[in-house]
């Protein structure tokens, strides 16, 4: 199943790492969680990746799965193999929401991201990531204007999916 994290939100986070996941993401982790509909908390993995990483990454429980899945397809002692073992499986923590619809993040996960006081989530489709405003507006920044200015004013990012096969 597809997740349909999309959009953009911001929220407080306590100094405990509380912080609210915004009401459609949460109802996609349900949705991406077999056991979510008995035990009220979905659960989610969230991947913090290698050292210039700026932002978590959250996938769906089931998600997770199904991209751990497809890495042990990889020919076991493959370059690619190992690289995404390091970088997706060994850098992740699982965790659920909390009885009052947050997630906390741990410390070190915080600390990753130089996240303090506020929390941005972005809706990337399967996944959800969560980053320090600023960060996120700065890399955003560089990376949009640089590729729009390759594309010309009359651009229409519908026409990406003109690469997809059949």
């Amino acid at each position: 199943m597809v997740g349909m994290f999309i959009g953009e939100h911001t929220f407080k986070v306590d100094g405990k790492g509380r912080v609210s996941i915004p009401a459609d993401f949460r109802r996609e982790l349900e949705l991406g969680d077999p056991l979510a509909a008995e035990t009220g908390r979905p659960r989610m993995v969230i991947v913090y990746g290698h050292d210039k990483q700026k932002q978590l990454i959250v996938h769906t429980y089931e998600g997770y799965r199904a991209l751990a899945s497809d890495i042990a397809r990889l020919p076991r002692g493959s370059e690619k193999r190992k690289i995404m073992e390091r970088m997706i499986l060994n850098r992740a923590r699982p965790t659920e929401v909390d009885n009052d619809g947050r997630l906390v993040l741990p410390q070190p996960l915080r600390d990753k991201i130089a996240l303090d006081g506020v929390a941005y989530f972005a809706g990337m489709g399967e996944t959800f990531e969560i980053w320090k405003p600023e960060t996120h507006e700065a890399v955003d920044a560089m990376i949009s204007e640089k590729w729009l200015e390759e594309q010309g004013e009359d651009f229409d990012p519908l026409s990406l999916l003109d690469d997809l096969e059949g």
